[in-house]
């Protein structure tokens, strides 16, 4: 750069308008703004237009009398402060119509042909108004007037001028509009063109029935919006070519074969990767693209062109070329580079690590190779994936599964498999300047003269006076593995350091005799992408910086001395270009981007133990921005619900709820007398089953009560299709979701994901329903996920990560799976699971929440069993703060904190669980044995057998019974009392009580320790009565139970006049008894006081009770099926509680004030079950983790869902001051 080519930069980046240093502004900022505030802002690119339109009259009056443009105007800036038109164009949106309002014109009419960002959402971080872009024309309107008139006409409701709409719509949109050019960097559609490509588009949709079918389906939707690639807007321009017409007869039509690849992206960037081409381009006719036949047309109109390639290119002969590239994997060192050299069918790795290799390879399909390598031939499976280019680079992707086990199906899969080599690789194109990438590259060349090594001791920083806006642009934060590409090419890896104290740092891992380079860093606020590096010395280098963002994997290219503007000296002798990449900051799948250079990223990206955090993020995690059907700027369309239906896959059928009978096991719960025992009240009996997704078109239904409790279950069966498909326990506050989903697959889950992200809705998911406290409902509304079909199933005879963990094998199963299916799946293998008591609850649930069942002191707690778990989260992408759905793999060597604190820290605010694999066990020698017998008896006050005091010694009796038990017995007591005589006679001895006694034994009923057990039990109770069984599988006992033994009750427990409150705290209060408790008697102390409770209240009923009599005298469930059993193996790295882990019992007491739980059953430990609990609790998170345990939860909530889209009721993340369960801060 010429010296005075550089003073002027410098001069123009301090003197930059101080609105640039904080974007603001709209784009009716211009001369004849009759505000004289806003007559001048420098992001609006486009002052001549936005004078024609206040010129023109596109005006209205607002609320307060004032002139304001119409249509409105667009923000200049993005959610990130950076100018919208600035922003690259990745993709576009094509928006058409059906015409019901403009009589003569074509059936399906333009709304728009709108550029996009893949970071942008609606509205929001879009390029509109770009740089560079030219300004209107208004002899457009005459030239097209009858095409905009048939295809792009106004609708008379906007009271919209034709020259008002379209100008909007150029100025906003137009000016940004780019395709790739003939050496595939971005050409400016000039505006003429850029009219004649939408006219294209617009005819070839009504023209083609078969284009309508693919994009409408099976819906009748009144506007359309696919996203396009900026290839297919190429294949729409190019038809334009020769076309000089200006009638709709003459408008050409697009070839066939760019049709069949032009639509393909749907409303998914997945499936349409992001072009990044720059929007502010000047106009460059040389650029155009061109077909390869000079004609222009054929007679009929039709043009004709060779095939376009419109997906991402296959990589072009493998044979013919070398990739430089560096380690992508997991976890990898860092140090090294490779080159990868393919001549026909061999693969030849050449590197400065001491493992260079030949292999042999042979395709296995376009993006799927085999290699055999080394002496052993051993094979390797590989992805092979191109990659959008980046300045004069290609780039790609090379995954290979070392372990044998075939290759990752996406380069995001990669980065989470373990055992997988990946590489990014780059080579120069053809036509790049200054690029050096030789086949002998990294053997041949010839290292600079190396410097002293620096000390290693802690830097101090580079400060100095420098122009521009202080510290790096935020994309270019992190550590980025780095590779020359430039003439002066310099062997190694090397490693760019950019942080958030506005420095950076270049080392070489593999060359520590060579110095450390330290700079301070600056950038162009108006230009984000020019940086500036100043050296201790003062001198600063300019660099070129440019981002192609993947998920969890990105990569950059950073040119340094490379000529900025106009400038004409372009000599590459001082020019140092980096091609990089870095796992998107922090990623846990990449360890090394998390880390001391790398603490910039703080809250909402890293594991808790791998970062240092920002800022508090505590306040964003107790306010709610969730829509309300109140805001129409964000609440769903019904064009928007269709679409979100059309991505589920509508006409697939979903018969996976409905049950013929035993022995098919249960799919889902049986809500409180449906007919036949069919869950969902039957919902899924039709004859395509469930529907994908079910909503409330009307706003006053979705606030009003599914099932009322005055009402009889003949009425709840005849229920509304939308109140079936949300059925579920407990439904406290009458909270219903709007919409409700039933997703078959991932991509169903990240596209209602990306749905309600989009629309700021409140997220919620169930499986079964089984929820005691509406954890799985939302106060706004907001989507429902359900996953109950979800329903995977296989069974691994080793568990390949540690099979020590796992001895008998583990099983995969969907988040749909009900324990009735896992117990028939694992009968079929001889194996049994850890599950919980009730058939249908299903396993992610119990799961999340600890999990205590019949075989947990022998096999362990639900927690002690989780091998991996597959979750969905909705992550926020660094660079602008959109959110993006990305999928998590959470285990003990991978996401090793996520892994934690999902076992144990319960609820849905994790994301939306896909899968789980757990520990299968094998059947105990003898089998499983269970043991059944009851007692009943009185509240008669004296002291006859089976009475009130008869209760007193019998208590004592259990307790000594209790802590008899060994890690082979595992019980399920509950204790009901009867009031419904006592209103009649006010006599105690009408009140009754039974006391319900199961226990299942893993062995045999010829064991010492059964017999043991059993006639101990028979003491206790003081009976002979005894029902003994013995199963062979788990699932033996399961048909052992009646079909509607677990039912769902659907309505609310605290109707008004009860609400939940201190008085009526809803289900049940529990508490975790210690060995202690129970050796020191308190146990049976406290038991009677909660009696006596009873009895108080009987004489004088309490009238704040939800118990119509006004009594409390709830059931109460003593279970001794957890870890604390003699025998029974208590392993940590869980996030339950300390008194979960070594409890004895378990005590669900229910109808009791939040005052007498304390003065009762809180006093015998610390800790409640988080799945089985009161809905109104204070000082929940110590009760539920304690405090020390719910900060570190809270940590990794932030890190895993940084913009707090998953929220339910007493949860990680809901306010811990709120007792009561009112999050929108309603009075209890």
């Amino acid at each position: 750069m010429a010296w005075h080519a550089q003073l002027a930069l410098v001069l123009a980046l301090v003197c930059l308008p101080l609105a640039t240093a904080w974007c603001s502004g709209k784009s009716d900022a211009c001369s004849s703004n009759p505000n004289p505030l806003w007559q001048f802002n420098a992001l609006n690119f486009h002052a001549e237009t936005c004078n024609l339109k206040w010129n023109s009259g596109c005006t209205i009056l607002d609320k307060y009398g004032a002139l304001q443009q119409k249509p409105p105007p667009y923000s200049l800036c993005t959610s990130g402060h950076q100018p919208a038109g600035l922003v690259p164009v990745d993709a576009y949106t094509l928006a058409l119509q059906n015409n019901n309002f403009a009589p003569g014109s074509a059936k399906w009419t333009l709304h728009g042909l709108w550029p996009g960002s893949a970071e942008g959402t609606g509205a929001e971080n879009q390029p509109y108004g770009c740089l560079h872009g030219e300004e209107f024309d208004e002899t457009i309107l005459t030239t097209f007037g009858g095409l905009l008139n048939y295809f792009w006409p106004t609708n008379a409701k906007f009271n919209d001028t034709m020259l008002c709409f379209i100008l909007s719509e150029w100025m906003k949109h137009g000016t940004c509009a780019v395709i790739p050019g003939a050496d595939g960097t971005a050409f400016r559609l000039p505006e003429e063109d850029y009219f004649r490509t939408a006219f294209v588009f617009a005819n070839e949709f009504n023209q083609n029935p078969a284009l309508r079918d693919q994009l409408l389906g099976n819906v009748q939707l009144d506007d359309v919006e696919p996203l396009i690639s900026t290839r297919c807007v190429q294949c729409a321009y190019l038809a334009t070519v020769g076309w000089t017409g200006t009638d709709v007869a003459s408008v050409p039509r697009m070839s066939g074969d760019c049709i069949d690849q032009c639509f393909e992206c749907g409303d998914y960037w997945d499936t349409c990767p992001p072009a990044q081409l720059d929007s502010t381009v000047m106009l460059n006719s040389s650029n155009a693209p061109r077909k390869k036949s000079d004609s222009s047309s054929n007679s009929d109109g039709i043009a004709s062109f060779p095939l376009l390639e419109f997906a991402m290119p296959a990589l072009t002969p493998w044979e013919q070329g070398t990739w430089r590239s560096f380690g992508a994997e997991q976890g990898g060192s860092g140090k090294f580079e490779f080159a990868q050299t393919f001549t026909d069918n061999v693969l030849t790795v050449t590197t400065d690590s001491p493992y260079p290799q030949m292999c042999t390879y042979e395709r296995r399909g376009p993006k799927e190779l085999v290699l055999r390598c080394g002496g052993d031939h051993h094979l390797e499976d590989c992805l092979v994936q191109r990659l959008p280019d980046i300045d004069g680079l290609e780039a790609a992707f090379l995954a290979c599964n070392h372990t044998g086990e075939p290759a990752p199906a996406s380069f995001y899969a990669a980065m989470d498999t373990k055992g997988c080599g990946n590489f990014l690789m780059f080579r120069c194109k053809a036509s790049a300047a200054g690029c050096s990438f030789s086949p002998d590259a990294i053997s041949a060349s010839k290292p600079k003269t190396e410097t002293k090594t620096e000390p290693e001791s802690k830097p101090s920083l580079v400060s100095h006076s420098q122009p521009g806006i202080a510290g790096a642009p935020p994309a270019l934060l992190g550590s980025w593995r780095s590779l020359q590409v430039s003439s002066d090419y310099e062997k190694g890896l090397a490693q760019w350091n950019f942080t958030a104290d506005d420095q950076a740092s270049l080392r070489w891992p593999n060359y520590p005799s060579r110095a450390v380079q330290r700079y301070s860093v600056s950038h162009s606020d108006e230009d984000p992408s020019l940086v500036l590096l100043a050296s201790a010395s003062g001198t600063i280098t300019t660099c070129r910086f440019q981002f192609q963002y993947q998920p969890v994997y990105s990569y950059a290219v950073l040119d340094c001395g490379a000529a900025v503007d106009n400038e004409e000296n372009t000599s590459t002798q001082n020019r140092t270009k980096w091609a990089m990449g870095r796992c998107n900051p922090c990623s846990a799948h990449c360890r090394y981007s998390c880390g001391p250079e790398n603490d910039f990223c703080g809250a909402g990206s890293c594991d808790p133990a791998e970062s240092v955090e920002a800022a508090s993020v505590d306040a964003l995690l107790y306010h709610h921005d969730w829509c309300t059907p109140e805001d129409s700027g964000c609440w769903p369309t019904k064009t928007a619900i269709r679409k979100l239906e059309q991505a589920l896959d509508p006409t697939v059928p979903r018969l996976g709820v409905r049950w013929r009978s035993y022995p098919n096991p249960q799919p889902a719960p049986v809500p409180m007398g449906s007919i036949d025992n069919q869950s969902f009240y039957g919902l899924g009996n039709a004859p395509q089953g469930l529907r994908a997704l079910y909503y409330y078109e009307d706003m006053a239904e979705m606030q009003r009560p599914c099932f009322n409790p005055a009402d009889r279950p003949a009425v709840w069966n005849t229920a509304s299709d939308m109140c079936k498909a949300a059925v579920r326990q407990n439904e406290y506050r009458n909270w219903n979701p709007f919409i409700v989903v039933f997703p078959l697959n991932e991509r169903h889950v990240i596209a209602a994901l990306n749905f309600a992200a989009r629309h700021r809705l409140c997220i919620a998911t169930a499986g079964t329903g089984h929820e005691y406290n509406s954890r799985n409902s939302c106060p706004t509304g907001g989507i429902l996920i359900r996953t109950i079909l979800l329903k995977d199933k296989t069974f691994m005879p080793t568990w390949r990560e540690d099979s020590t963990l796992a001895p008998a094998g583990a099983f995969r199963f969907g988040a749909g799976s009900t324990f009735a299916e896992m117990h028939a799946f694992s009968k079929d293998y001889s194996r049994v699971i850890a599950s919980g008591w009730c058939s249908t609850v299903g396993m992610v649930g119990f799961h999340l929440g600890g999990g205590h069942g019949p075989f947990a002191p022998s096999m362990g707690l639900g927690v002690d069993n989780v091998l991996e778990i597959e979750v969905l989260q909705v992550g926020r992408n660094i660079t602008n703060g959109q959110s993006v759905v990305h999928k998590k793999i959470a285990s003990r060597s991978r996401n090793p904190q996520l892994f934690w604190a999902m076992r144990g820290g319960g609820g849905s605010v994790w994301g939306v669980v896909l899968s789980m694999t757990i520990r299968a066990h094998a059947v105990p020698d003898g089998g499983l044995s269970h043991v059944y017998m009851s007692q009943t008896g009185t509240f008669c006050p004296d002291s006859s057998k089976f009475g009130y005091q008869w209760l007193r010694g019998m208590w004592t009796r259990f307790t000594a019974w209790q802590l008899s038990l060994n890690q082979k017995v595992s019980t399920q007591p509950g204790f009901f009392i009867d009031t419904s005589q006592y209103k009649k006679t006010r006599n105690l001895c009408s009140v009754t009580w039974e006391f319900k006694f199961e226990y299942m034994y893993a062995g045999g009923q010829a064991e010492r320790d059964y017999i043991r057990f059993r006639d101990g039990l028979k003491d206790v109770l003081q009976t002979e009565t005894v029902q003994e069984d013995n199963y062979q599988s788990a699932y033996d006992y399961v048909l052992s139970m009646p079909a509607n033994k677990f039912t769902l009750d659907p309505v609310n427990p605290l109707p008004a006049p009860h609400p939940p409150s201190d008085a009526a705290t809803g289900s049940q209060n529990s508490v975790f008894v210690s060995r202690q408790a129970l050796e020191t008697n308190k146990f049976a102390s406290t038991m009677m006081d909660v009696l006596d409770i009873c009895v108080k209240t009987l004489k004088n009923p309490d009238m704040t009770s939800p118990d119509a009599s006004g009594y409390r005298c709830g059931f109460h469930y003593l279970y001794t099926s957890l870890t604390g059993n003699l025998g029974s193996t208590q392993p940590g790295g869980t996030a339950i509680s300390p008194g979960f882990r070594s409890a004895l019992m378990l005590w669900n007491a229910r109808t009791l004030t939040t005052q007498q739980s304390r003065d009762t059953v809180y006093k015998l430990g610390p800790n409640s079950y988080f799945s089985e609990s009161s809905y109104v609790m204070h000082n929940w998170t110590a009760r539920y983790w304690g405090e020390k345990a719910y900060e570190q939860l809270l940590d990794v909530k932030k890190a895993h869902d940084p913009g707090n889209h998953f929220w339910c009721h007493h949860c990680v993340g809901d306010n811990p001051d709120d007792a009561f369960g009112e999050p929108l801060g309603a009075a209890a």
